[in-house]
């Protein structure tokens, strides 16, 4: 990170940004790769979780590559169990990153289902 660090709390949001001197490809490597997400952040994928796991966990809710990551972030331990965690990554002209995270209390919304599911029709007879 370099000294343009910025970090705002807003009631139930909390928002840091800096600039990084990885590149995009490498940061979205890092919050997308679970070995590395696990190294960096140190918290297990969901998927991961098994009954003795105590503190924090995540799931990807969206990805954009190399410019925006939302996790569905799951954590017990506290009075909102499931938050939303998005990091915005954007490209600087020296090749490193700046990195936005925002924190907040928004609850993450399940991936709609494509509308061509191809499942069959639901139908009733006529009464």
């Amino acid at each position: 990170m370099t000294d343009a660090q910025r970090q705002e709390e807003t009631d139930d949001t909390i928002v840091v940004e800096c600039e990084l001197e990885a590149t995009p490809e490498k940061v979205w490597r890092a919050l997308t790769v679970p070995e590395f997400v696990a190294t960096w952040l140190d918290v297990p994928a969901a998927d991961k979780v098994t009954a003795d796991t105590t503190g924090p966990a995540y799931r990807i809710i969206e990805a954009l590559p190399f410019s925006r990551v939302r996790y569905a972030w799951n954590d017990a331990t506290v009075s909102e169990p499931e938050t939303v965690v998005t990091f915005d990554l954007e490209a600087q002209p020296d090749g490193g990153t700046w990195f936005r995270l925002t924190h907040s209390v928004e609850t993450a919304r399940p991936i709609a289902s494509p509308a061509n599911s191809n499942s069959p029709p639901l139908m009733r007879a006529a009464a």
